[in-house]
Formats: C-alpha cells, sequence, structure tokens
C-alpha cells in the first residue's frame, strides 16, 4: 500500500505520507515502514518556479495494494476503534522508550525557547507525553499543527531499534481532550443537518489525525456516511445520507 507525501522540505512530506498511511490502515510501526525520496523539492529563485518535496510510503509486502489517492470513498469506512484488540493486554513500554520521549520533548521544547514541564505515562495503549506549563500556544500550533508535527516525529524515533512499540501521544494542557469535544460537536451539527435535508456537509482541512475522530465518532450514527476527499494539507471530511 502506497502513499504519497508532499511537503516544503523531505521531513514536511515524510510526516505527510505516514499521516496518510495511519489514516487509512491505523496505528503502526513506522520503523517498519519504507520511505522513498521521490523529490527533493526546490526554492526556486526569488519564490518563482519552486516546487514541493514528494515521498512516497508504504508498508513492506503490501506494494500490491491500491494507493491511497485511489481508494476514494472506501478508504476511510473501516477503520479501527480505538480500544479494540490491542487493548486486551498490557505491554510497557520500557524505561528506554520513556526516557527517549522525555527527551525529544525536553529538545523540542528548548528549541522554541519554551519553560515548560514534560511528564510522561505509560497508559493502555498509548505512551503519553503531556506538557505543562504557561503560553503553550506555540508548541501547540494554529490548529494542532505543531503539536501534531511533535506527535508523527516521536512515532518516529521513540521506538526505533527497540523490541515491540505502542503508540506514541504528545498532549498540552489536555489539549487532545478539549479537541476531540470540538470536533464531535462540529460532527453532530454537521450529521444534524444532514439528516434534516441537506445534501452534503463539508468540514473545514483536518490533519489525519483529526478526520479518524469524526470518522470513528460517527462510524456506527444510522442514516449517516462519512469520506474524506481532497489533498494534503487541505484534506477535509465530508458528512453525507447513507444506509437507505
Amino acid at each position: 500500500m502506497r502513499v504519497e507525501g508532499t511537503g516544503k522540505t523531505v521531513v514536511e512530506a515524510q510526516a505527510d505520507a505516514l499521516a496518510k498511511l495511519e489514516e487509512l490502515i491505523g496505528p503502526f510501526d513506522r520503523s517498519e515502514v519504507e520511505v522513498e525520496v521521490i523529490s527533493e523539492g526546490s526554492k526556486g529563485f526569488l519564490g518563482m518556479g519552486s516546487a514541493e518535496a514528494k515521498v512516497e510510503a508504504w508498508m513492506p509486502g503490501d506494494e500490491e495494494e491500491e494507493p491511497v489517492e485511489e481508494l476514494g470513498e472506501e478508504e476511510e469506512e473501516q477503520l479501527p476503534e480505538a480500544g479494540g484488540a490491542a487493548a486486551e493486554e498490557f505491554v510497557p513500554a520500557g524505561p528506554e522508550a520513556e526516557a527517549r520521549l522525555e527527551e525529544f520533548l525536553s529538545r523540542v521544547l528548548g528549541g522554541l525557547g519554551l519553560d515548560a514541564t514534560v511528564t510522561v505515562a505509560d497508559e493502555y495503549e498509548s505512551l503519553v507525553g503531556n506538557i505543562t506549563g504557561d503560553d503553550l500556544g506555540l508548541f501547540i500550533g494554529r490548529h494542532g499543527q505543531t503539536i501534531d508535527a511533535v506527535q508523527y516525529l516521536a512515532n518516529i524515533i521513540v521506538f526505533r531499534g527497540l523490541e515491540g512499540r505502542k503508540r506514541v501521544v504528545v498532549d498540552a494542557e489536555d489539549y487532545r481532550e478539549r479537541r476531540t469535544e470540538v470536533l464531535r460537536a462540529l460532527a453532530d451539527r454537521a450529521a444534524s443537518e444532514v439528516l434534516r435535508g441537506r445534501r452534503q456537509y463539508e468540514l473545514k482541512p483536518m490533519s489525519a489525525a483529526e478526520r479518524r475522530i469524526v470518522h470513528v465518532y460517527l462510524q456506527d450514527r444510522e442514516g449517516i456516511e462519512t469520506l474524506s476527499e481532497g489533498k494534503e494539507p487541505f484534506r477535509r471530511v465530508i458528512i453525507t445520507r447513507g444506509g437507505e
């Protein structure tokens, strides 16, 4: 299963590709993902003639699957719910993974010039790094873009070379919980309008993780179907009538 990612830099393109792959198949071991740089991009001259970096990412052994962009409406209909089979048995992340996550987040905060505290908790399904401090807006970023990027990188770095792994979650002052509540409220309002007769409701562009929250939240809603359309970073959830 190959997906294509784009961005201003190769790092951003890789994060984009990993996000798309995660949206399609759910959490996975990023150390097993193969990434090929198609184009490193270019800045052009005085802003003219610039080109985005482009990469392809895939899970070994899945090359025969269709690429994400060709799956269309069906690409996210079977997303797994949180708390599934992976939650049947607690598997500790281990002290090395915890130390790596704490060090990585501390370096990011230092690079941003923020005075904050990092705490790491090994929870049932996830290794959670939580940031507490004042004025963490810079760390969270507009619509969570910065914190999401940090989380993608943490998932790549923390378990590299270690046996076993679990999902890494990066949070700041309960941002994830508050954002999830906002997304669910948006999904409820959109679904209600569609059920009242609106043909479809397009949400604003979101990250892969946020789109997945909406898909999972509405997946059992009677009379409602969801799909994603567009290319990153403008990919969005479309809510339509279904099940009739």
